[in-house]
Formats: C-alpha cells, structure tokens, sequence
C-alpha cells in the first residue's frame, strides 16, 4: 500500500478548530443556568460559553468613543504636548 494517507484522518484534523483551554469562575447561579442551557439545548457547555464570548465581543469591535470625549473644553483635540 504505497502512499496510502489516512484520508479519513486528516480530513477531521482539519474540522477541528484549535482551542487553548482556560479556566473561568462561575457562582453557582450561573454554573446552575448555564447547566440547565446546555440540558434544555443539548450543546456542551464549553459550546455554549464560547459563543458568548464570540458574541460579547462582537458587540465590542463597533464600539467607539463619543466625538467629544479627550477634547478640551474650547473645542480642540487633546494633545499631551500641552499639558502642563
């Protein structure tokens, strides 16, 4: 079998997405709510977790400071050249 590849092998290397384990603190509240998601939903937990981290930081990427904030008060841009 010359130049046999796992075809089957290699292919579900490439499905799996590469993860770093972490370790988060829940109180019990919310370790009690996220088990019962993941039972009502049938999804593991650590499913579950990541897409609301993916989904609080999508909100965060549009987030902008208003216009007027680091601006002095006769208008002008802040520069910390002139800061006393």
């Amino acid at each position: 079998m010359d130049g046999w590849q796992p075809h089957v092998a290699s292919a579900a290397i490439s499905v799996i997405p590469r993860v770093e384990r972490t370790t988060i603190y829940l109180d019990a509240e919310q370790l009690r709510r996220l088990r019962s998601l993941a039972a009502a939903s049938d999804r593991p937990r650590d499913h579950l977790i990541r897409e609301a981290i993916d989904r609080y930081l999508g909100r965060c990427d549009g987030f902008r400071l208003p216009s007027w904030v680091g601006v002095w008060t006769d208008g002008t841009p802040a520069d910390p050249r002139r800061w006393p």
